[in-house]
Parts: structure tokens; C-alpha cells; sequence
């Protein structure tokens, strides 16, 4: 039999818990809770009645409630119902007093003793405060009897439970703590002594009152009396209180409040200054053991146990220093680097500190940094010596004891920065140097400095710079290399900054002006390790694919490019003729007087490629020449009026952007992005072609060589250092190589299913038999066989191979798995160049998607020419991933066109709309839907029928006839058998016709109406 679960003294005896049962549907249940009924505040009756009882039952219920309205009501009602207008009888009074409130201190149920003190505070300060209604009314409710009412009531006599004990130590206390706030004691001296008194033996009883007693002490300090002060401090000294954290805190309020006063001679005369403290880290860690001896008084405080709870006497010091600062900041830092250096960190941080203590000392550092206000001196200061070599230590290892405490000391340093934006200066040059590490996040494998870079803004701009710039390098204690490594990592993270200012109308951008001290490190500066340049290199050419995603820092991105003074060959024909011409271009493009609403876009996208053109020939790339003439021939056609003879400047940039999204680079995948999207209205028919075309290639090694002409050197070495990089470089998001997960998964058709199916039975195959091939060729050149062979084999006598057997051996082994590898590189190029011809058909998606969001919306007839195209696409691809993009961009391409049909488009339909090409390219789609059986490939093909069909519907009465005649053509060759189409394309289109006529349906008959009307 299982003993019953005994219940806490936290829960309610009886049923008093509300039912969890769920009521039934169309019950009475309040949808709203009730408002609170208001509360009797009548006098309570000397003759308690059933009715009475009741009422002083359930205000004393709602007195211990968790709510603090039930709580702040109850009380309201129960004062004035003891003490409004005459007040109740004295009898009544001490009856409340007695066997509720005061014996209801010690209860622990819910809130009771937060309720029961808010009500006895009052009740003592009008008893014996200003109203002094003990002299005038209740005569024999003397002070000395409420006290020893409160004391009997919370005495604990003989053996009781350990929880009973100490709710009747803590109702006690808080009893005391009544006496104090209610601000009774302080005219009358032997109040205040009394419970003084009271307090010392109480935190005697258990070490953890003791705390508990100091802060009702340092309560009642703040508003006595000088004289009672100074007598408060002697006794506790006597009782050897001085020399704990309570008696520090007592100490430095009482000094705070009465500087002059007189204090004990013994143990110090101000706790805080220089002479006191040699003997403040021990009474601080409570250490009163080796501390009370010297003082010549016989009673000794018993030492409190360790808690993971700082204690208040911090509050108190931090307070203290902070007002000394608002006086007088200079002296106020000094002070406080004194009692830092000697008290916490030789203290706490010591190597000879315990563990609890360095956790204390944690706990120390994070509330001095969160409470410091603005002075930025005790920020300063904290980062000491002892301190940081314990933070880095701990915070490095993970199985460390202190590595917890030690990253949460560093969230609270990112915290401090991020709510006080001036301490960023002061806690870099802590971190970074005096004690700390100039490459700290190495040291401690943590990412703390790169998220305070975050927080760098315009303001504390040059400042941070400065700080990561010293005048001396070699105080950082790294070589040349390992500090311009580090270096470079802070300017790569200040470059992904967060390029909003917060003053307004300032100048400044964070990442522009890193992205500029970036590029002078890794192309100007000729103390740079060539090794370590090269790395700069590729962060500088991250930081502008980071950047060129924000219009805001164009400016300082081609700023960046203009102020490169990198050393070159004078015999090179390129930087002698090209390069200058490229800047001359670059400079003419930036010139805004030359710009207008119209050109604006065109000329900074041309300004974005000539710098990407020149960073290309600082990294020595070899196809930088026929980009430079490719510009150039750009730069003529943008500054043309006509383009009526020959190509247009877009042929040339589509040309341009194809080669840039064939690398396998970010910057390039951004720059060709935000180029195409300034060029999409100056797109022709050509154009258009040029980049749609690519989408038919084979996903081959076939495809890759149509793509590409032949195989191109450049994307391969390219490639081969992004796999090199992978395997030795393990900061991804410093690179610019571009890591794309392409998922190769089949389309929708069973068909295409099917086939892959066979086609990689057939390659599992051909794997075996090459598997099966090689183990033939290794045993009869070795003369074995497998083991599963044993029973085929004949046993013949083993004889040992002379050297020149061996030789022989050692070529045809040489030779067998010389050929296997070839068939496995083979398989892997395979590999290589569907993966490479895929990934070059997702950028062109992404320049199409582009193309679709900007205008289709803006009924560019141009538009319709990639629906074909990329149904295509779907139908034939076997890359999943690519499928569902070229879907997405034909829904949006719908989306775009219902929007521009809703707004002007409608108007100007029929000089914009060419018929005869639009009913062509419907009957292509219809044929094309035919093609493939798949869901996915029937919705897509629906999508791009219906966007064509409404427009022609729109177009004119014929067009309308041409549309249904066409859908009828193709639903009857799908009655005979014809031709294959799942039914939603029908369905579809018959959804279409129906919401069609509802809405001239709504139409007529609001044309009806306003005829009406008129």
C-alpha cells in the first residue's frame, strides 16, 4: 500500500481548487471573469457572529492570495475595519493582532506573510506613529507587549519539524521588518535597541538569517538618529558583526549617511578606505573565523554557508562608488581601482581562490557592469588582471568547472554593449589589450568581439577603428602574420555591420568604412604578409557580396574600389591601358550630374560592374580582359540616344551576367542580381533569347560542353580550389566560393521515375561487373581467389616468389588499379558537370525570377516569352529543386500580371497586346501540356495557359472566341485519346470561367443600379 503524498504547507486543505473538468456546451460558464465584489469595510463586531466569522475568514483568505489586488483589497478592508472612523474596541484589536496577524506571519501558505505584513505595518505605524493611538485609545496595546506578542507567537519550542522551524524563523523576521518600515523606532531610542537586539540573536539561531537580519539592519541604519547611529555600530561590533558582508554594508550606509560620525576604533574606521583593505577580502568572503581574533571581543559570528545568490552588501559598494563618481570622478576611480585590484581580483580571482569564490567573484563582475549607470571608470577598471586570465581560461574548455559562469559573464559584457552603446570603446580596449588578447575570440573559442562589432554605429565609429589599429603591434604579442589575420576578421564582421545610422543625417556607414580599411589591408598595403594578403583578399571580395546586397553602401563599395593603390607591372598592357580606363569609366558613371531619374538605375549598375571589373584584375583574374572590352562596348551603348543598328547594351550585359553566374562565387551571384534588376526595361526579344537558352542544355557532361564551348579551365580551377578551400579552410562564412545544395531529385512522373530507376540499376551493374572484373585481374596476377570461391579453387602447394617475381607482380598491380581509378574519376566528372550545368541553370532562374517580379507587373509584353521555356524546363529536368523554382516563377508571373491588369494595364490592353503571337504561343503551351502526366508539370502548365488566356479575353471579343475554341480543340483531341492531359487543367479553366461571370454578373447589376438611380 502506497502512503499517502503529504500536503506542502504552499497548498489549500480541502477542495478550495478550482475543478479542471471541461464544462459542457451551453453551460452558464462566464465567457468574462467578474469583476472583484467589493469588500465589507465595516467595523469588525466584538460578538462574533457565524455571519462575522465568515467575513473574517474570507478577508484573511484573500490577505494571503498571490494576487497582489486580492492582497492590496483585503487589506484595505481589514484596516478600515479595525481602525477607520473610532475604531473597533481594543479587545477586538488585540484579538486580530494576536491570533491573526502577528501568529499569521509564521504561516506558509501562498503570499500570507506579504499580505499579513502589509496590513501589520500600517496598523504599527498608526498605533504608535503620528496618530499614537496606543497613548490615546488602546492603553494596554503598549509597544513592549505587540513585541513580545510577535516574539511568542513565532518561538519555536521543542522538537518540530525542520519546515515549521523556519517558517516561524522567517514569520518572525519579517515581523521585525514590520517594526522597521512603520518607521516607529527611530523617536524613541529603546524601540529601536529592543529590536535590535532581537535581530542579533535571531541571526545567531541559523547562518542563513543572517544575511537576512544585516538587511533589515541596514534598513533601519538609513533613518536613525546620528547618535543612535553610532551607538547601533558599537554594539554590533561588540558582537563581532563588524567584520561580515552584513557588517560592511551596515558600516558603508551608516558612513554614507553621517560621513563625520564617530565609529568604533576597532576593526576600521571606514571599510572602503585604503587602510581597511588588506582585511576586507576575508570579511567579505565571510571568512570571520581568522578575522575575530584580532579584534579583542569575546562573541564570534558563526560563518553563512556559500550560496549562488550574490549578497546585497554589492549593491551597497557599487552604490556607494557610483555616488562618489557623480562628485568627483577622477578621485571616485582611483578609489575604486584600489579596491578592485585588492579586494576582487586578488580576492576572488586569485590562484589560490576556491572555486565558489571565483563563481562570486563572476557574479561580482556582472553586477558591477550592469549597474555602473555612466560611470564608464568602473567599467574600465573591472577587467583586471587576474580576472581575464580566469574568464579566458574558464570560458576556452568546456569540461572547465567555471566555463558557464565565464560565457555568462561574457553575454552579460554583449549585453552591457548593446544597452549602452559608449561602454563598446572602453570594453574593446580591454579585451583586446592590457589584459586581455588582441585575437580573444581565438583564445576562447567564442565569437564575443564579432558580436560587439555588431553594435559598433557611426558614433563610436572611428574610435572602434582606432582600437583595432594599435600605434605599437607588437604589444598585441602576435607576429605580423597572425595579427593581420585577426585584423582582417574584425574588419570582415564591422563590414556585415548593420549599415543604419542612428544619428540623423549622418555621413558615416559602418560597413563602408570598413569595407575601405579591408581593401587598403589586402591590396595598399605593402606590410601585409604576401600569404596572410591573399586571405584578406578573399574576406575583402566576401564583405562586397555582403554589401552589394544593400543599395545604401554602393557608394562606399565603389569608393572602396577608387582608393586601391596596389603596386603593378608597368609593362602589363592592361593596368597600363585598361586599367585607367576603367577608373575614367567608373569616375564618369559615380558623377551624379550627369545622371537622371531615368539613367539613375542603368549607370550605377554599369558603376557596380567596372568595380567588379577592377577588383577581377587585382585578383588577377584572366578573363579580366574581355570584361574590360565587354564594359567598354556597354558604356558606349548606355550613352547612345538610338540603338537602332546592331546589338543593344542589353545583349552585352546578358553576355556579361551569364559569365558571372558561371563562377562559383557570392559576389558574382549578387553583383549579376542587382545588374539585371536595373536592366530588366531595357531587356529586347535578343536578350531575352541569350538568356534562355541555357535552360534546354542536356544535364550532362553533353549539356556542360554546349554551355560552356568547351571546358572551361577557368570554372574547373575555380572549383577545385573551392573543394581545396573546403578541405583546409574551416571559416565558411568568410569565403566568397558559393556552396549550393543541389537537390537532384526526380520529377513527378512515374515515367522519368522509372527511368532513373533503370538507369541506376544499369550503373550498379556496371559497378559490379567492374568490381567483379578487378578481382579476377587480382587473382590471377596474385594466383588466389576469393573466399567465396574456396570450392571452385583447386588446392595446389603455396611456393614463395622470387624478387624478380615480385617486380613483375608490383607492374601489373600498378596497372589494374591505375585503370580503376580512371573508371572512378570518369563517374566523378560525371557528377561534376550535371551538378555544374544545374547549378548554372538555377542562377538563370534566379535572373528570370527577377525578371517576372519587375515586369510582368509592369506588362512588359516581353514577359510571355519564358513561360514556354520553362515548362520545358519542368518537363524535362530531373533536379527537383530546379522543377519547383521554374513553378514558382510562372505562379508569380500570374500574381505580377492579375496585378497589372487590375490597375492600368486593362486601359491600354489593345495597342499593348500582339493577338496572333499570344494565341500562337497558347496553342504551344497546350501542346506542351500534353507532354507529361505529372500533377506538378498540369498545375504549372494550367498557370501559364490561364495567365495567356485572360489576356487575351481582355483583348477582344475574337480573342475571346479564339480562347474557347482552342480549349475546346484540345479537350476533345483528350476525348478521343489523342493526347494525354490530367483532368485540373479542364477543371481549372472552367474555375476561371465561373468566377469570370460571377464578376460581370456583380458588374451588370451595378450598371443596373446607377441606371436606376438616374
Amino acid at each position: 500500500m502506497g502512503s499517502k503524498r503529504k500536503r506542502t504547507g504552499n497548498e489549500p486543505a480541502g477542495n478550495s481548487q478550482p475543478s479542471q473538468k471541461r464544462t459542457k456546451k451551453g453551460s452558464n460558464a462566464p465567457a468574462k471573469a467578474k469583476a472583484p465584489k467589493a469588500l465589507d469595510k465595516s467595523p469588525f463586531a466584538e460578538q462574533l457572529t457565524v455571519e462575522e466569522r465568515r467575513r473574517e475568514v474570507s478577508l484573511y483568505e484573500l490577505l494571503g492570495s498571490e494576487d497582489i489586488n486580492d492582497r492590496i483589497n483585503a487589506a484595505d478592508a481589514i484596516i478600515s475595519g479595525l481602525l477607520a472612523g473610532e475604531g473597533v474596541p481594543e479587545s477586538v484589536l488585540l484579538r486580530h493582532l494576536e491570533k491573526r496577524l502577528l501568529r499569521g506571519l509564521a504561516s506558509g501558505r501562498n503570499a500570507s506573510r506579504l499580505g499579513f505584513s502589509l496590513v501589520l505595518t500600517e496598523i504599527l505605524g498608526q498605533l504608535f506613529g503620528e496618530k499614537d493611538l496606543a497613548s490615546l485609545k488602546y492603553t494596554e496595546l503598549t509597544f513592549d507587549k505587540v513585541l513580545a506578542i510577535l516574539v511568542d507567537k513565532t518561538h519555536t519550542g521543542g522538537s518540530v519539524p525542520g519546515q515549521e522551524e523556519r517558517n516561524h524563523f522567517f514569520g518572525q523576521l519579517f515581523g521585525f521588518e514590520c517594526f522597521v518600515r512603520s518607521g516607529i523606532l527611530y523617536s524613541d531610542k529603546s524601540r529601536w535597541f529592543a529590536v535590535l537586539d532581537l535581530l542579533l540573536k535571531l541571526a545567531q539561531k541559523k547562518s542563513w538569517l543572517k544575511s537576512q537580519c544585516g538587511f533589515v539592519i541596514v534598513e533601519a541604519i538609513s533613518h536613525l538618529k546620528r547618535k543612535h547611529a553610532e551607538k547601533t555600530l558599537e554594539i554590533l561590533g561588540e558582537n563581532g558583526f563588524a567584520k561580515t558582508p552584513e557588517g560592511v554594508g551596515i558600516w558603508i550606509t551608516a558612513l554614507d549617511r553621517f560621513p563625520d560620525m564617530a565609529v568604533p576604533a576597532q576593526p576600521w574606521k571606514h571599510p572602503l578606505a585604503d587602510s581597511s583593505l588588506a582585511a576586507l577580502p576575508p570579511a567579505l568572503k565571510d571568512s570571520c573565523n581568522e578575522a575575530s581574533e584580532q579584534d579583542g571581543h569575546k562573541k564570534q559570528q558563526k560563518a553563512g554557508n556559500w550560496t549562488a545568490r550574490l549578497h546585497f552588501v554589492w549593491d551597497i559598494i557599487l552604490a556607494h562608488y557610483v555616488k562618489v563618481g557623480k562628485k568627483d570622478e577622477e578621485a571616485a576611480s582611483e578609489q575604486f581601482k584600489q579596491f578592485w585590484n585588492r579586494v576582487v581580483d586578488e580576492g576572488f580571482f586569485s590562484k589560490s581562490s576556491s572555486d565558489s569564490q571565483k563563481f562570486s567573484g563572476f557574479m561580482i563582475f556582472q553586477k558591477m557592469l550592469e549597474g555602473a549607470a555612466d560611470c564608464t571608470f568602473i567599467v574600465a577598471t573591472i577587467f583586471s588582471k587576474n580576472f581575464m586570465a580566469c574568464m579566458m581560461n574558464q570560458a576556452s574548455v568546456e569540461d572547465r568547472y567555471l566555463h558557464r559562469a565565464a560565457l555568462k559573464a561574457l553575454k552579460a559584457i554583449e549585453a552591457a554593449t548593446e544597452r549602452e552603446s559608449s561602454y563598446l570603446t572602453t570594453i574593446l580596449k580591454q579585451l583586446l589589450g592590457n589584459h586581455g588578447a588582441y585575437n580573444f575570440d581565438q583564445r576562447t573559442s567564442t565569437k564575443t568581439v564579432d558580436k560587439l562589432l555588431q553594435q559598433t554605429t557611426p558614433a563610436t565609429l572611428k574610435s572602434v577603428l582606432k582600437t583595432l589599429q594599435p600605434k605599437d603591434r607588437s604589444k598585441t604579442g602576435l607576429d605580423d602574420a597572425k595579427y593581420y589575420q585577426a585584423l582582417g576578421n574584425y574588419l570582415f564582421r564591422l563590414a556585415s555591420a548593420s549599415s543604419e545610422s542612428e544619428d540623423s543625417g549622418s555621413k558615416k556607414s559602418v560597413p563602408g568604412s570598413a569595407i575601405q580599411f579591408l581593401t587598403e589591408l589586402a591590396y595598399s598595403n605593402k606590410s601585409v604578409p604576401a600569404n596572410i594578403k591573399e586571405a584578406l583578399r578573399t574576406k575583402s571580395t566576401s564583405a562586397f557580396a555582403k554589401l552589394v546586397r544593400r543599395p545604401e553602401d554602393f557608394g562606399h563599395l565603389c569608393n572602396a574600389i577608387l582608393a586601391i593603390e596596389a603596386d603593378v607591372d608597368s609593362e602589363d598592357e592592361i593596368a597600363a591601358s585598361m586599367l585607367p580606363q576603367a577608373y575614367e569609366r567608373l569616375k564618369d558613371l559615380l558623377d551624379p550630374a550627369k545622371e537622371n531619374e531615368a539613367t539613375s538605375g542603368p549607370r550605377r549598375a554599369l558603376a557596380l560592374l567596372h568595380s567588379v571589373g577592377i577588383l577581377q584584375f587585382y585578383n588577377q583574374d584572366p578573363d579580366v580582359v574581355d570584361l574590360f572590352d565587354e564594359l567598354e562596348e556597354c558604356y558606349k551603348k548606355l550613352g547612345e540616344e538610338t540603338r537602332e543598328d546592331g546589338e543593344g547594351i542589353s545583349e552585352y550585359l546578358v553576355e556579361i551576367l551569364l559569365a558571372m553566374v558561371a563562377r562559383p562565387s557570392s559576389l558574382m551571384r549578387q553583383v549579376s542580381q542587382q545588374v539585371f534588376e536595373a536592366f530588366t526595361g531595357l531587356m529586347s526579344a535578343e536578350a531575352l533569347r541569350l538568356l534562355i537558352d541555357p535552360l534546354s542544355a542536356d544535364e550532362s557532361a553533353k549539356g556542360q560542353a554546349a554551355l560552356f564551348s568547351t571546358e572551361d579551365e577557368d570554372m574547373h580551377d575555380a572549383e577545385h580550389s573551392h573543394d581545396e578551400e573546403d578541405e583546409s579552410d574551416g571559416e565558411e562564412l568568410d569565403s566568397d566560393v558559393e556552396i549550393v545544395d543541389l537537390e537532384d531529385a526526380p520529377s513527378d512522373d512515374e515515367k522519368s521515375l522509372d527511368d532513373e530507376g533503370e538507369e541506376e540499376n544499369k550503373v550498379t551493374d556496371k559497378d559490379q561487373e567492374a568490381l567483379d572484373a578487378l578481382d579476377d585481374a587480382l587473382a590471377n596476377v596474385l594466383g588466389s581467389h576469393r573466399l567465396d570461391k574456396d570450392a571452385e579453387a583447386e588446392s595446389e602447394p603455396e611456393s614463395d616468389m622470387s624478387d624478380s617475381e615480385m617486380m613483375v607482380v608490383d607492374e601489373k598491380l600498378a596497372e589494374i588499379f591505375k585503370l580503376r581509378a580512371k573508371t572512378t574519376s570518369k563517374k566523378k566528372e560525371k557528377k561534376d558537370a550535371k551538378d555544374t550545368v544545374l547549378n548554372f541553370k538555377h542562377r538563370v532562374l534566379d535572373l528570370l525570377a527577377i525578371f517576372v517580379k519587375k515586369e510582368a507587373a509592369a506588362s512588359n509584353p516581353l514577359a510571355f516569352d519564358i513561360l514556354l521555356p520553362l515548362l520545358q524546363l519542368i518537363r524535362t529536368t530531373t533536379a527537383k529543386a530546379l522543377s519547383n523554382k521554374a513553378c514558382d516563377i510562372i505562379l508569380n508571373f500570374s500574381k505580377g500580371l492579375k496585378k497589372a491588369r487590375s490597375s492600368h494595364f486593362a486601359e491600354s490592353v489593345e495597342t499593348e497586346v500582339d493577338v496572333d503571337s499570344l494565341l500562337e504561343l497558347l496553342g504551344e503551351i497546350h501542346d506542351e501540356a500534353s507532354k507529361d502526366q505529372s500533377h506538378a508539370f498540369a498545375r504549372a502548365a494550367s498557370t501559364a495557359s490561364l495567365a495567356v488566356a485572360s489576356v487575351l479575353c481582355g483583348a477582344s471579343d475574337d480573342g475571346v472566341k479564339e480562347v474557347f475554341g482552342m480549349y475546346s480543340v484540345t479537350q476533345l483531341k483528350w476525348y478521343w485519346g489523342q493526347v494525354k492531359i490530367q483532368p485540373a487543367f479542364f477543371s481549372d479553366w472552367l474555375n476561371w470561367c465561373q468566377s469570370h461571370a460571377s464578376a460581370a454578373e456583380k458588374a451588370d447589376k451595378e450598371d443596373k443600379m446607377e441606371e436606376e438611380k438616374e
